[in-house]
């Protein structure tokens, strides 16, 4: 609902009012976001009423100063009450809109602790993967040590293995040179 350019304009002095500061034309003007005329108007109308005070009324006649001083009364503290009723719809309007930024903090505030907790959770994810590659480092040291003393026992075997073959084959040796003797008689000529 779209509020009449009277309204704006209370709740903008309203505004003013309510923070303490200077309350001119120019300001209402400016808080409002309407034409400076109207302002004016308005505050000729409403404003001077909501301080309370009651000017002198103007000095018509001697005879009709009572009748037009309780007139002038009557008519001023309207006014005022209309300003105070503008103040009221102002200050009102301030607090709705307060409300709305206080929902709006809140909303952001929950989204900051949300935002802080998924970074946690990753944090804490980064934390324990870090733990594992600690582990798999690990792991593979070891594999790589148990690789080591594989291929040094390998090498090791692989050593013996030439040994044996070396050790089998002059045993072999042996053995052919101990058959071609008993094969040969000993003493030439004896046979």
């Amino acid at each position: 609902m779209a509020m009449s350019t009277s309204e704006k304009i209370a709740r903008a002095y309203g505004v003013l009012v309510a923070r303490g500061d200077k309350v001119t034309v120019r300001s209402v003007q400016r808080e409002a976001g309407v034409r400076i005329g109207e302002v004016a108007a308005w505050m000729r109308e409403h404003a001077t009423g909501a301080a309370g005070d009651v000017p002198e009324a103007p000095d018509l006649s001697e005879a009709m100063s009572a009748m037009v001083a309780s007139v002038w009364a009557a008519a001023w503290k309207r006014a005022a009450e209309q300003a105070d009723e503008a103040t009221a719809v102002a200050l009102d309007a301030a607090r709705a809109g307060e409300a709305h930024a206080l929902e709006a903090a809140e909303q952001a505030a929950a989204e900051r602790d949300d935002a802080v907790a998924s970074r946690d959770r990753a944090l804490g994810e980064l934390e324990g993967m870090r733990d594992e590659l600690e582990q798999l480092r690990g792991q593979l040291e070891e594999t790589r040590q148990d690789a080591a003393v594989a291929r040094t026992k390998a090498e090791e075997s692989d050593r013996a293995r030439v040994r044996a073959e070396a050790t089998s084959d002059t045993l072999r040796e042996v053995l052919d040179s101990l058959r071609e003797a008993a094969r040969t008689p000993e003493h030439p000529g004896e046979s």
